[in-house]
């Protein structure tokens, strides 16, 4: 009885030991409010609020490519972990363009992988 109890200790804490030396995996969430964003009449323009969160990341990026009538391919929105309560906003949404605001994780060095992705559109009030 010794001996199978010996050989059953190794198993037991083998199998304990990897669940509680794996890394924490990377995620993040971003959002858009107003979303779609109104434009008033008379204006051009609205804007939106970006808010994003991170964790287990060391650094981290928001590019934003919008499709439509303005298109852009690509620039940096922010560039640090998190950003709330209404700090990061998009004054510059227009009608008939989609802007997609992608959070991606650069703890690596290089672009890494993408966390989230939140798309906003200007409608016209009426």
């Amino acid at each position: 009885m010794n001996r199978t109890l010996l050989c059953l200790l190794p198993l037991v804490g083998f199998l304990v030991v990897p669940n509680q030396a794996q890394a924490q995996r990377p995620f993040g969430t971003i959002a858009a409010e107003p979303n779609p964003c109104r434009i008033l009449p008379g204006e051009d323009v609205c804007t939106a609020h970006i808010t994003w969160n991170t964790q287990n990341v060391t650094r981290a990026k928001v590019i934003v490519r919008s499709k439509g009538r303005d298109s852009i391919k690509e620039n940096e929105f922010g560039s640090s972990l998190a950003c709330e309560s209404r700090r990061c906003c998009a004054p510059w949404i227009r009608p008939h363009t989609r802007y997609t605001f992608t959070l991606y994780d650069l703890s690596r060095g290089d672009r890494g992988r993408q966390l989230a992705s939140v798309t906003v559109r200007g409608e016209r009030a009426r």
